[in-house]
């Protein structure tokens, strides 16, 4: 009389892991769920796993002991799969473990979700004892909350999951004739991403049940050789699967996948030639695959291959660095950039506006910026203005700044409503290309600081980045108050559509700059009489002012609080 089916099939793969294996076989053993049965695949093991299988199963009849040829994980996982008697079948790698709730978890949730699959958080295990709790999830927090369904009609969100197959148990009908690839690496891929794109969704159990080593010498994960670009390999194979199915957000979703795999590769000590030659590949790659660098709003992706990979990504910088002054902290803070600048140029003009309308048809950058000697950018500059200007598909952006004396350029909290998409600075304004083409050329007629403010409020779309100042300016040419109060109140509609209020609310925030950076009491008083009466002398409205221009100025310039 032949024995009824087990509940759960599990297969435990092992090449070579006699260290491993038994702690491995210990964790099903200890399971408080019993009724399974445990395929251990001996994949041609050339040293003392065997044995170690032998004495770590001892007489349990829940396991089976299959050996054949060294064919590789794939093929490991393949010969369990075919010999699994249960409905029900998950693996576990021979160097990691199942928490002892593991498999009593995982098949309650099946059964009373009616789902094909589940998912759990898992345990990050390493050499020196370290544990670290991961959900499993990128870019999700570990949450000891109930188990949940997981949408997996969108890409995006298929693409956040770990694709590994052990943190998970399926349904034998679910994976029907699915199989790993034999021989490839990163194996994981393709027949996760199958099986999602037929679900529609996954039963998700937030508690860590599976430990996951990190770490051992020999991991896929830590490979530093050749071995990496078959990830590419697998790359291209689930863009075909993924483009066959019915998703949403397909491309943002293999972007993401993208953008993170080829990071992980990128991550363990590596030949800087090796290095080279993968992100070549992996830019080819999202070219012909139509994807770009998305790190998804998480922060643990480097974004250093970023303008390799995504012309997208690449600024152009120009360096206004006239005879008598020092460009080196500039390069330097431009050189300790997290997004590495494309390419920079040091020019001997002074004037912003002129240079940048006149060499942006020379930069190869899709954006460009241009800054002044002294100036020094933060180390995130570069990654904050051309993230966000891509998340907001916006022409330009305005990063906030601060003058070297300390003095806050520009603060979101603070300014008033009709001033808030205009940069008092042109080293504020990191632009798209493609929008200066339509920019009026009067523009190089305007002093910086003005030419800035009309540039800023020409743009199509603007999106800023505040309030933390994202790069600190130099000391600037000293323009008079009331060249700046003319320029403001004389300019067409044409070449600056801000209403004139908004224009005299500009000037009070020019002239508070100017304040602000006097060294005495007196000197500031003086430059609050001289702007007062620029104001009314240009023409200008008194201006709707908000906190960041001070009672004293205030005064001066005639103008009412918001």
């Amino acid at each position: 009389m032949t024995a009824s089916p087990p509940a759960i099939s599990i297969i435990l793969p092992c090449h070579n892991l006699a260290a491993e294996i038994g702690a491995a076989i210990a964790s099903l053993t200890t399971q408080d769920f019993t009724d399974f049965e445990a395929l251990v695949i001996d994949d041609g093991s050339t040293d003392d796993s065997l044995t170690a299988i032998r004495q770590a199963i001892a007489d349990d009849p829940r396991f089976r002991v299959i050996r054949q040829p060294h064919q590789g994980l794939s093929a490991a996982r393949n010969t369990g799969i075919e010999a699994a008697r249960a409905a029900v079948i998950g693996f576990l790698d021979g160097d990691d473990q199942f928490a002892p709730g593991f498999l009593s978890a995982h098949y309650n949730a099946l059964i009373q979700s009616g789902a094909d699959w589940t998912a759990c958080a898992v345990t990050l295990v390493w050499p020196d004892g370290r544990r670290v709790d991961h959900p499993a999830i990128h870019g999700a927090k570990l949450e000891n909350d109930r188990a949940r369904w997981i949408d997996l009609t969108d890409a995006r969100e298929i693409a956040r999951l770990f694709p590994s197959a052990w943190n998970k148990l399926y349904r034998r009908d679910f994976i029907e004739t699915t199989r790993f690839i034999p021989g490839a690496l990163y194996e994981d891929h393709p027949f996760f991403w199958t099986l999602a794109c037929k679900s529609g969704r996954i039963r998700y159990l937030p508690q860590p049940l599976y430990d996951y080593r990190r770490g051992r010498a020999g991991q896929i994960t830590d490979r530093a050789d050749r071995a990496i670009f078959q990830q590419l390999d697998r790359l291209r194979e689930v863009a075909r699967i993924a483009r066959a199915s019915p998703l949403r957000h397909t491309d943002q979703g293999l972007s993401q996948l993208a953008t993170r795999l080829i990071h992980e590769r990128l991550e363990p000590p590596a030949p800087d030639d090796l290095k080279t030659g993968f992100v070549t590949e992996a830019a080819h790659l999202m070219a012909e695959a139509g994807l770009v660098w998305d790190r998804a709003g998480t922060q643990d992706i480097a974004p250093t291959p970023a303008p390799r990979l995504d012309p997208r990504m690449r600024l152009s910088t120009l360096i206004l660095a006239p005879p008598g002054t020092d460009a080196g902290p500039t390069l330097q803070a431009l050189d300790a950039q997290q997004l590495p600048v494309w390419e920079r140029h040091v020019l001997t003009t002074g004037q912003a506006i002129d240079a940048l309308l006149t060499r942006e048809d020379t930069q190869s950058g899709q954006w460009i910026a241009v800054l002044r000697a002294g100036d020094c950018p933060a180390p995130d500059w570069a990654l904050r203005c051309l993230e966000a200007g891509h998340a907001d598909q916006a022409d330009g952006v305005i990063a906030s700044a601060r003058h070297d004396s300390g003095v806050q350029q520009l603060n979101a909290a603070s300014m008033p409503p009709t001033q808030l998409h205009a940069a008092p600075d042109p080293a504020m304004l990191v632009l798209r290309r493609s929008a200066l083409h339509e920019l009026p050329d009067d523009l190089r007629r305007l002093p910086d600081l003005v030419a800035a403010l009309y540039l800023s409020a020409l743009l199509h779309s603007v999106t800023r980045i505040g309030p933390d100042p994202a790069l600190t300016l130099a000391a600037r040419p000293v323009i008079p108050l009331l060249t700046l109060a003319r320029s403001l109140a004389e300019a067409p509609a044409t070449l600056c559509p801000l209403p004139p209020s908004a224009r005299a609310a500009a000037f009070a925030h020019l002239a508070q700059i100017h304040m602000a950076c006097a060294p005495t009491r007196l000197r500031r008083l003086r430059i609050a009489l001289m702007a007062g009466l620029a104001r009314r002398r240009a023409g200008l409205p008194p201006p709707v002012c908000g906190p960041e221009i001070g009672p004293i100025l205030h005064a001066c310039l005639g103008g009412r609080r918001v």
